[in-house]
């Protein structure tokens, strides 16, 4: 074992002083070997070697929080952009994926790990620390989740994906859409019709008021949505979101289909 100099060994002698230069090439060695065997260092410099794929040309949304279905987009990228991750986290659960990477380029921001190159599924890349807690899980009820979330997508023409669902017009698949805002990759219903039926038979359904932010808003069967009814969710302010063209913002009036009721989405469906 080094000893500094002029100290006694075990057999009473003294080791004769080392030279300058040795001593400093022994100190430098020693401060690699400390790092070496102790935690990792300060700076991380991030993993590098994956790509964005699988969004079937959509493109991979980068969002500024792993939890919320509503957060804002950084940015999109397309199908084998390589980026930098530099952390992970256990976020929004994307078709059985709840793992989402903090990335440093090309931008800043959280993607989910579902659409990657990663060579694990829902688990972090090897040596990939965990992030801090400067991104909770979002608060509030289930209803101002959906909001927030199908607010997110206004203008949107397709699903780009969300919750593993394929990627497929907005235009016509109401029913998917109101479940995709409640966390869910598809309805679980046939047709709009179909949806407000059953919740009707048990009784959920009102007539009156104005519907409250978060809740369905169904209308019947009629030749503009093809007879299979029609779906949006409420704002609770006299506005509504809805699927066409694009998603878009509309009063409670949808022409050539008579307005059946409201109903809150449907008690099983857990929310964002």
């Amino acid at each position: 074992m080094y000893q500094p100099e002029g100290t006694n060994t075990a057999g009473g002698s003294t080791r004769p002083a080392l030279p300058r230069v040795l001593r400093g090439l022994l100190a430098s060695c020693a401060a690699v070997v400390m790092v070496l065997a102790g935690t990792a260092a300060p700076s991380f410099a991030g993993i590098t070697g994956y790509r964005v794929t699988g969004t079937g040309g959509a493109g991979l949304i980068v969002r500024t929080n792993p939890h919320d279905a509503g957060a804002p987009a950084v940015a999109v990228l397309a199908d084998g952009t390589y980026f930098t991750a530099e952390c992970a986290v256990r976020g929004r659960n994307i078709y059985g994926n709840s793992v989402w990477h903090q990335i440093s380029a090309p931008v800043t921001g959280w993607i989910s790990d579902y659409y990657t190159t990663t060579p694990g599924f829902n688990q972090y890349l090897p040596g990939e620390p965990e992030c801090g807690t400067s991104t909770p899980p979002p608060t509030g009820t289930r209803e101002d989740r959906a909001l927030a979330w199908a607010r997110s997508v206004l203008g949107h023409t397709h699903t780009n994906g969300d919750l593993g669902d394929s990627n497929h017009p907005w235009d016509g698949w109401c029913d998917n859409f109101v479940g995709h805002a409640y966390g869910r990759a598809a309805s679980g219903y046939a047709t709009a019709l179909v949806h407000y039926n059953s919740l009707n038979a048990r009784g959920l359904i009102r007539t009156t008021g104005t519907p409250p932010a978060g809740a369905l808003v169904f209308y019947a069967g009629a030749s503009i949505n093809g007879y299979a009814g029609h779906v949006m969710l409420s704002e609770g302010n006299g506005n509504y979101i809805t699927t066409a063209a694009t998603v878009r913002r509309v009063s409670l009036t949808w022409p050539g289909a008579p307005y059946l009721g409201w109903s809150y989405a449907d008690p099983e469906w857990p929310g964002r």
